[in-house]
């Protein structure tokens, strides 16, 4: 984990201001760098950080960014250019057809009166039919032989493919029996599943299932940095189909999921990963967060006494403990880890800001605004420290100071107020 929270205002804000164009398209390219350089930082962070770090600090860049873009007046929308006047509608073009010919004078004809009448009866008798000779009787009677023949060798044909059609159906049919080999020698063919289909397929060799296995992790990795996180769902679960038994894609792509807002697929995940390997402090660390997210706070507790005992002294897991026991109502516990964590690492405003909420749930305002002050002073894009401190302040009756710092809060974050309501803190 970092030692001090980074300035992300000042560093955007000198970035823009530096920019020889400073158009919203060259901004939105700064922050996008920004978002990926946190990533990559949080990944290659040594030890690496906790969920609930990357997410506060996601937000505190998100905040900053709309800081930033608050200093530049909205770039004007250009009026469309205003298109030429159509053209007249043409008249339609009459066809200029030649005159027609003049009509010439029908000729004038003479009635014609035949000079004899016509007879009913023809003048002379048909002649007498052709007599038949012997030789065309023969020569009709050939064709007509031939036909029939073809004819009768047709229905002997079909005749004889009836016969054999129920031979075939009425002979009794004999399938073969297979039996199943009691045992597996070196003789006996082993069943295999098609190149491709599983990672367990022995055609693929284990050097080349662990080389598709560091691909799909290399891919999910980017995608994650670049918040891509339906892209690194994608490569991880082509990752765990060639390295079922890594719990450390189960754990990156749990946390994929919690970032996509799947809060019940990435505790899934995560109870793969520790089931891989339950000594796995990360992987118990981040199921905490999530467990907190879902309200079952007993569960959380139980996975950070857990990630304690295999990381002692860790100011990360005492900080997840603090605040989960706070969100479940054990004030005094929670202050203990709380101090703990300031001990190994003072001056946290993560942990300032974790203490200051179980001094509000125990009704201490007085030493939750304390903290809220020296939390808001090391870092002061905290939405949730200035909203707790407004609450502590209408607590202790500074109506003025404590509407401010809720306005404030409300405007960095829009939902603040709900997350707080969800954690049992109203405003009076």
């Amino acid at each position: 984990m970092r030692e001090s929270p980074p300035d992300y205002f000042e560093a955007l804000a000198g970035a823009t201001r530096r920019l020889a164009r400073n158009t919203r398209a060259a901004r939105e390219a700064i922050y996008d760098r920004a978002r990926r350089l946190l990533m990559e930082e949080a990944h290659t962070a040594d030890p690496p950080w906790q969920l609930m770090e990357i997410v506060r600090e996601q937000r505190a860049l998100e905040e900053a960014i709309e800081e930033v873009e608050a200093l530049y007046p909205p770039e004007p929308v250009r009026p469309r250019p205003a298109l030429p006047p159509a053209p007249p509608p043409r008249p339609p073009r009459q066809l200029r057809l030649p005159p027609p010919p003049p009509l010439e004078p029908e000729p004038e004809y003479e009635e014609y009166e035949p000079e004899y009448e016509l007879q009913v009866e023809p003048p002379y008798p048909p002649p007498p039919p052709p007599r038949r000779t012997a030789t065309r009787r023969a020569g009709k009677a050939a064709p007509q032989a031939k036909r029939a023949w073809w004819i009768w060798a047709g229905l002997a044909a079909l005749a004889l493919i009836v016969i054999l059609l129920l031979v075939l159906i009425l002979l009794p049919s004999e399938a073969p029996v297979t039996e199943a080999p009691k045992t597996i020698n070196k003789t006996t063919p082993i069943a295999r599943e098609p190149a491709g289909k599983s990672s367990t397929d022995p055609q693929i060799g284990a050097e080349e299932r662990a080389r598709r296995a560091r691909e799909a992790i290399e891919r999910g990795n980017e995608r994650s940095r670049a918040q891509d996180y339906d892209g690194a769902i994608a490569a991880y679960t082509e990752a765990i189909r060639f390295a079922p038994a890594d719990a450390s894609i189960f754990n990156n792509r749990a946390f994929a999921y919690w970032s996509r807002g799947m809060t019940d697929s990435a505790i899934a995940d995560y109870n793969e990963a520790i089931r891989l390997d339950p000594d796995n402090a990360v992987a118990r660390t981040n199921r905490a967060v999530a467990y907190n997210f879902r309200g079952d706070y007993e569960l959380a507790i139980r996975d950070l006494d857990h990630a304690l005992i295999l990381r002692p002294n860790s100011p990360d897991v005492l900080n997840s403990r603090c605040w989960g026991r706070a969100l479940a109502g054990q004030a005094a516990a929670a202050l203990a880890d709380c101090n703990e964590a300031l001990r190994l690492r003072p001056n946290d405003a993560n942990t300032l800001d974790s203490r200051g909420f179980a001094y509000l749930k125990s009704g201490n305002g007085d030493r939750a605004i304390a903290d809220y002050n020296a939390a808001l002073k090391i870092d002061p894009k905290l939405a949730g420290a200035r909203y707790g401190r407004g609450v502590a302040k209408l607590m202790a009756g500074d109506n003025n100071g404590g509407n401010a710092d809720i306005a404030a809060a409300k405007a960095m974050r829009p939902e603040i107020e709900a997350i707080f309501g969800r954690y049992g803190i109203r405003t009076p």
